[in-house]
């Protein structure tokens, strides 16, 4: 059997990854990404991210310019303003939390996932390869790496790239002993179409404002939306709906509001319970536990699309992992996973891969390629690391829980 060979192999077909495989392609680098999934279809997939600058300059600097600018014009629009109050729709004191960086917020987009992932798959046919699943590599004596895969198959490479997510295998045999933290955060989530929520005559609050809602007791739930770009979409070829059973959670073309709320470890239910109930009885389960608050507030709750709606365990990296720069390095989430609460993972990822194509855009001018990584290493380590700290500090701020 012929083993092929390519300058740098991505595990997973991510965000992070497949900027990182623009990002290469653009600079002339060989490059091929193995994605284990034929079609995302996970529960966050269906929401739209809050892209920052530190991710739109780095999709600045790995897209080509038609694809940056189909990224721009497609991206959805948020509202801009935010607003705190408590469950009966009264204005609470909103503080700002200080995490000690300079924030980059005062540039954002509001991405659909797969809207984002669309354009960073497009060119990349040659290169993306899905439903191959990594299992393990090796190294051999020059410094190449044999990666295998399930279906039997290897490819060889000068450098591995693990992007494979915050469960990667790249990192369980780079850093074996790296821990994954539960930390007890139980979030939920749903979607109800802007066009049904105006029929139905709910609060335009809910779509003109981030609405951060704050009750005397419970959790806080935060509601925004997301307005497609209609015109701009027809424009780029972005206006085919998705497939029928997708139903609204993997519509990338309709405008929805949106909302969340987290909960601590067995106290909304325990996880035995949670893990039983479908999107309608979740809905159920958090009409109860809210019956009390604003009767405008439960209205939207219960125009919910159930098929959106979905548990998530929020689970984070612990900070400061550390391996010797050589041909396998990590991404994004496989590097530094991390809690939602400061919009910070897919921004992080795609920083990431703006960082470690530029620095092999410097092993192609001569640099060794394992100072290159060192260098790669250190950097995505500086910021991860405050990332995933600062945002471990949200989600406890945000559950009222020790630090």
């Amino acid at each position: 059997m012929t083993i092929p060979f390519v300058d740098v192999l991505i595990i997973g077909g991510g965000p992070g990854g497949l900027s990182l495989a623009q990002g290469l392609k653009k600079r002339g680098i060989g490059v091929r990404v193995a994605e284990r999934d034929l079609e995302r279809r996970d529960y966050v997939q269906g929401f739209r991210l809050r892209v920052r600058e530190r991710g739109i300059q780095a999709l600045r600097s790995n897209l080509p310019s038609a694809l940056f600018t189909a990224l721009e014009e497609t991206a959805g629009r948020a509202p801009a303003d935010s607003i705190a109050l408590d469950e009966h729709l009264r204005p609470v004191p909103s503080r700002p939390r200080d995490y000690g960086e300079k924030e980059d917020a005062h540039i954002d987009r509001s991405v659909s996932r797969i809207t984002l992932t669309r354009i960073l798959r497009s060119g990349l046919e040659d290169i993306l390869q899905s439903g191959i699943a990594f299992t393990h590599y090796e190294t051999g004596e020059n410094g190449h790496v044999l990666a295998h895969f399930a279906d039997g198959s290897a490819i060889r490479t000068r450098l591995l790239v693990g992007a494979d997510g915050a469960r990667s295998r790249v990192r369980q045999q780079l850093v074996p002993d790296a821990k994954s933290i539960d930390t007890g955060a139980r979030r939920l989530a749903g979607k109800i179409p802007l066009h049904r929520a105006q029929h139905l005559g709910l609060l335009p609050l809910f779509w003109e404002k981030n609405v951060n809602i704050r009750p005397h007791d419970g959790a806080s739930m935060m509601i925004t939306s997301h307005v497609v770009d209609t015109a701009s979409r027809r424009r780029h070829g972005l206006t085919d709906p998705p497939a029928a059973e997708s139903g609204l959670h993997l519509d990338d073309t309709t405008s929805y509001i949106w909302w969340n709320t987290a909960y601590t470890r067995d106290s909304l239910a325990p996880d035995s319970r949670l893990e039983t109930l479908d999107g309608q009885q979740l809905l159920d389960l958090l009409l109860s536990r809210i019956a009390t608050w604003d009767q405008r507030l439960l209205e939207l709750i219960r125009a919910t699309e159930p098929t959106t709606v979905g548990l998530l365990k929020v689970f984070s990296s612990e900070p400061g992992l550390s391996w010797p720069a050589g041909p396998v390095t990590l991404l994004g989430d496989a590097a530094h996973a991390m809690t939602y609460f400061r919009a910070l993972g897919c921004n992080s990822a795609l920083y990431d891969s703006g960082l470690l194509a530029a620095e092999l855009a410097r092993v192609k001018e001569g640099t060794p390629l394992r100072q290159a990584i060192g260098e790669y290493e250190g950097a995505m380590r500086t910021h991860g690391e405050h990332a995933v700290r600062s945002s471990l500090d949200a989600l406890r701020h945000s559950l009222g829980l020790a630090a």
